[in-house]
Order: structure tokens, then sequence, then C-alpha cells
């Protein structure tokens, strides 16, 4: 016999689904949190840097300014909520690779929106000598950082969870309501990350997910808690003294197992400026959930409106979880319109849904 009812079940428990169950129960939703447990997720192993200027082209990311507003303000509601810490200010490093970076830089470092988040003055030197070269030059900016694996596990222990290995195929059923496993639901919302790639449901969405690996490392001197960016980034952790340093890009091998070549990349990389000696003491691996063009999409599936899907955070999920979390709630709850570029049904062929799917 099955439990009694909920408003949504949420499968998945990364930073897409998290946000959105918190932000669901809120709302005063009744809302059951199922995920397969896996001990190495893109979401567990996510350093959670916000940075507002990124990418070689050191282009101020889209939005940043109401993005990094909802963050903030979600994130510290969170810390209240369950007593933690996990939402940081940092100062993030950012240091030249090239004279086309030094480029780009010196056409965009006098306007307005970019000088609103560098530090002022700039620090000098920009990189103390005994930690590494920043002869090339760079800048310094405020940032921050989500401590994603000390959120999720501190929102397990609020929320209504259940771990679960979903089979869509033989767990799932549609009638007047949903089921999912032995549980009842209005409504179900798949924030699976790159696994939804093999939900029959959503075989159309066009993911482009890469594989990132990722190193755990102790200096072996003291480092300041800032993040460090290079080519390759440097996260500061909760011990003082272990850093992530990462990541990779893969759009072939979407598996999780450590790929050795990529291990010496990052270390490459980070011998080429950062001169403090060190001691790996794990190399993780996972596919991050990137979807074409880099977009966020959510919304309910055109076939099937108890179903939902909320995905595409990509490297920025800890920048851009709150903000469309809440504008998928919005929609859920109060009917707001979702923004016509995040809505997922422009995706899928409304005759997509699979036959093989049981109903009752």
């Amino acid at each position: 016999m099955a439990d009694a009812a909920w408003d949504v079940i949420i499968v998945g428990q990364g930073l897409a689904g998290t946000t959105l169950a918190w932000f669901l129960r809120a709302a005063g939703k009744q809302v059951l949190v199922v995920d397969a447990d896996e001990p190495v997720t893109s979401s567990k192993i996510a350093a959670g840097l916000i940075t507002p200027i990124t990418g070689q082209r050191l282009v101020k990311s889209r939005n940043y300014d109401e993005l990094m507003a909802a963050a903030g303000r979600f994130f510290t509601w969170t810390e209240r909520q369950t007593g933690r810490t996990f939402f940081h200010d940092r100062i993030a490093l950012r240091l030249f690779r090239s004279q086309a970076e030094r480029q780009n830089w010196s056409e965009r470092r006098g306007r307005p929106d970019y000088q609103a988040h560098l530090l002022t003055p700039q620090p000098a030197p920009l990189l103390d000598a005994e930690l590494g070269d920043a002869g090339a030059g760079g800048f310094a900016m405020h940032a921050a950082q989500l401590d994603v694996p000390a959120y999720l596990e501190a929102s397990r222990a609020v929320l209504a969870f259940e771990p679960m290995n979903l089979d869509w195929q033989r767990d799932v059923a549609f009638g007047s309501g949903v089921r999912v496993g032995r549980h009842q639901s209005r409504l179900v919302i798949s924030c699976e990350g790159y696994a939804a790639a093999r939900n029959p449901y959503f075989s159309s969405v066009p993911f482009n997910a890469a594989k990132g690996d990722i190193l755990s490392v102790r200096f072996h001197r003291s480092v300041p808690a800032q993040s460090l960016h290079r080519g390759i980034w440097l996260a500061p952790t909760a011990d003082p003294d272990i850093f992530s340093v990462g990541s990779t890009y893969d759009w072939k091998r979407l598996d999780r197992q450590p790929d050795p070549a990529a291990r010496r990349e990052i270390e490459r990389r980070l011998k080429e400026f950062f001169h403090v000696p060190y001691t790996v003491l794990e190399h993780r691996a996972a596919v991050r959930p990137i979807l074409s063009e880099s977009k966020v999409l959510a919304g309910l599936h055109p076939g099937e409106k108890r179903l939902g899907f909320f995905n595409g955070l990509g490297s920025k999920g800890a920048l851009q979880a709150p903000y469309y979390a809440r504008c998928f709630t919005d929609f859920l709850v109060r009917q707001t319109p979702l923004p016509e570029a995040v809505d997922v049904a422009r995706h899928i062929d409304r005759g997509c849904a699979p036959p093989i799917l049981p109903t009752r």
C-alpha cells in the first residue's frame, strides 16, 4: 500500500533538486526528495565558486548581479534554517596567462559594472612571491563560495528524504496522480543532472555534458583562504591546509573514472605558477550537467503535466540554482510564466512520452 500523498517528489538531491525542494517547501508544499545517494556526483565534488568575471575573455557573467543577489539571500536564509555555515565571502585572484587576456582586461577594467566587483585598492603584491608567480599581472575581485557538500548534507537533515535508485520504467506510473516507488504524489520533477540524459521522457533535451577531474591537495605551508584562477582554479575547503584544484573538460568520455592524464594536466598547470609543495590526497571525476548553449531549463513536460524538469546548472550551479529554482517555484505555485528561454517544453515533442512507461 502506498504512503500518504506528497505534493511534489523531486528525483535528485544535487544542487538543483535540493534548492528547488527548499523553495517549494517554503511555499507550503509537501516535498519528498529521493536520490540514489552515490558517493561521487558533480554536486558532491563541486567547488561552489562564484566569481563575477570569468573565462578567457574576462567577461562579467550574464545577469550576475541579479543571480548573486538571489544566491546570497537564499543561502544565508538556508544557513539560518539549518544552523550550519556553508556560504562564504571570498577574495578571488585572477592571474593572466597570455597577452590576449591582458588586452581583454585592459578594454574592460575601467567600466563601472566591472569596477564595482574589484577590490579597492588592489593587493600589492597580487600574490606573495613565496606562494607563486603573478608576474604576468591580474586582478583581485569580490567573490563567494558555497561549500556544496556541507549545504547538501545540512539540507538533507531538514528535508524529507529517501534513498532510492529510481528506474523510470519500473518505479514510476502516471494515473490521476503519480506513483514513485511506494509513494504517491501530484507531481514528480527530474533534477537528476546528467542522469536525466537517460530518462526516456527527456531524451530530446540537448545535453552538452562534460566530464571534469578535480584534485584534493594538502599544501605544506599556509595558503590564504581565497580562490585563485589561472587556467585552473584553487578553491579553499573547510580544512585550511586542503584545497580543491581543477578542473578539466572532457566532452567524450562521460564517466566518473578519474583520468590519470587529466591529473597530470592539472598538476602541470598548477606548477606553472604556484610554488608551494603539496600532496595529492584524492582524485575524483564527475559529469557536469551542461545543456546546449549552457542554458538552464525548467518546466513541465508538454505531454505529461505531472512530470517536471530542472537541470543544466553546469559549472555555475551555486550562482544559478537559487534564482531559477525560485522562477520554477513561482511557475508551479503562482502560475507565473517561465522565461521563454528557460522553458524545457520548447525542446520536447508533445508526442515523445515513451509508451514503454507503465500507466495506471
